[in-house]
């Protein structure tokens, strides 16, 4: 994969908590977005990948190693993700498509604003819905 991460390309957040979206109407829920505590967002790059592989990339690097089942994931564009002032940095650990969402702000209360806006951006794909 490159190491520069375009704005065209389509990225995946892995969902395995229900937390993360709300059942009622699809939508993804800002937590799904919000930074760890090195304040970073893990995502996949899944720009021309098939369903079978995306769900793959899921279950194998995400929900195996958390021991939690796959729910689904939360799509969103880099460009969406690059408005809000943040950056999408290639990070081949644990896979070749694995990146990660950096430069969040210092100010720990607007990750929720942006996060929010995030979600808002995103597609839910739900497994077996």
């Amino acid at each position: 994969m490159e190491e520069t991460v375009l704005p065209s390309e389509l990225t995946a957040r892995f969902i395995t908590q229900k937390s993360y979206y709300r059942s009622k109407d699809r939508t993804v829920r800002h937590n799904a977005f919000m930074p760890n505590k090195n304040g970073e967002t893990s995502v996949y790059r899944t720009t021309q990948l098939t369903e079978s592989e995306i769900y793959e990339i899921g279950k194998r690097y995400v929900a195996d190693i958390w021991g939690k089942s796959l729910l689904g994931r939360a799509e969103i564009f880099v460009s969406n993700i690059l408005k809000r002032r943040l950056r999408v940095q290639a990070d081949p650990d644990p896979h070749p498509r694995h990146a990660n969402i950096v430069d969040w702000p210092e100010d720990k209360s607007k990750h929720k604003m942006i996060a929010m806006e995030l979600a808002d951006d995103a597609q839910l794909h739900l497994i077996n819905a």
